[in-house]
């Protein structure tokens, strides 16, 4: 849980969520420095919640098991609802589902702390 607790983490989970991607497109779709996009990739590797394989000088990487993928759905369902006051959790979680197209825009917020 502790791995999956970084919004960095989990708009990768989202954008990895229908196929395997680069090092590269993965910068891409989050935004933000290959040497941040690669440490938490690596930790997530490491806490076998992504898988990888190298092809040539590139490395792709997956989810490696579709239960994370129904955790974060979880967890998206049950901090990110209608009722306002989004916490930094819940923000995360939209923000990482926008950045997938998953899911429609809508407010998100929570009630729960």
């Amino acid at each position: 849980m502790k791995a999956l607790a970084h919004p960095l983490r989990l708009k990768v989970i989202v954008a990895l969520r229908d196929r395997e991607l680069s090092v590269q497109e993965l910068v891409d779709a989050v935004g933000t420095t290959q040497s941040n996009v690669s440490q938490h990739l690596t930790i997530m590797r490491d806490k076998n919640i992504l898988d990888s394989r190298r092809e040539a000088n590139q490395v792709f990487y997956r989810v490696g098991d579709c239960k994370v993928l129904d955790l974060v759905a979880l967890t998206r369902s049950i901090f990110c609802d209608s009722r306002g006051g989004a916490t930094a959790a819940a923000a995360a979680l939209a923000q990482a589902a926008a950045l997938a197209g998953e899911f429609e825009e809508e407010t998100v917020g929570t009630g729960r702390e």
